[in-house]
């Protein structure tokens, strides 16, 4: 039984690449799936995945009816209710307009100093849209203002840049599993 009261969004452009330039990435397979399914094993949805290209949204409605309304669904019931979450959007101001949310942005390095963490974000009221980006992170300057940015998840490896389906899960735990 999901309350909708927190949505997430995986934007594939406008998005960053290594060399800091604002680049689209391809969606997978493995992004649908897996954002899908973490997001059920918390109770969160929808799940907007944002891609500008027609040819990348037919690509998520094709695996999505497979599973939906195909031998997929049948095969795998569960499969199918998790997947039934899955919405498709041209750009965030589209999911935007749908979610009707508070919107806060996630980055391994945020752009601004004042931060909430995902677990002071239960105490705040309303509905609210968690964005991830592909690649190496949301090109949020062509992206509409948030509501404010998520805290990091601060590891202790050499490493300071997840991938975002392992971000995702840390966020989701810590928002719908505090401690």
């Amino acid at each position: 039984m999901t309350d909708n009261r927190f949505s997430v969004a995986l934007v594939h452009h406008p998005v960053i690449n290594r060399a800091g330039e604002t680049t689209t990435t391809a969606i997978t397979s493995t992004d649908i799936h897996d954002f899908a399914r973490t997001c059920a094993m918390f109770d969160v949805a929808p799940v907007y995945i944002v891609h500008p290209a027609e040819g990348m949204r037919s690509l998520v409605r094709d695996i999505t009816a497979h599973w939906i309304e195909g031998e997929g669904g049948r095969r795998n019931p569960g499969r199918k209710k998790v997947l039934e979450h899955v919405r498709l959007a041209s750009d965030l101001s589209e999911a935007l307009e749908h979610a009707d949310a508070q919107v806060w942005y996630t980055s391994a390095k945020p752009p601004v100093e004042d931060m909430t963490s995902a677990e002071k974000l239960t105490e705040i009221p309303g509905k609210h849209l968690i964005v991830f980006g592909t690649g190496w992170g949301l090109d949020y300057r062509h992206l509409p203002q948030p509501t404010g940015w998520l805290s990091p998840i601060a590891g202790i490896g050499m490493v300071r840049h997840l991938s975002v389906r392992a971000a995702l899960a840390i966020y989701l735990d810590r928002l719908r599993c505090p401690r």
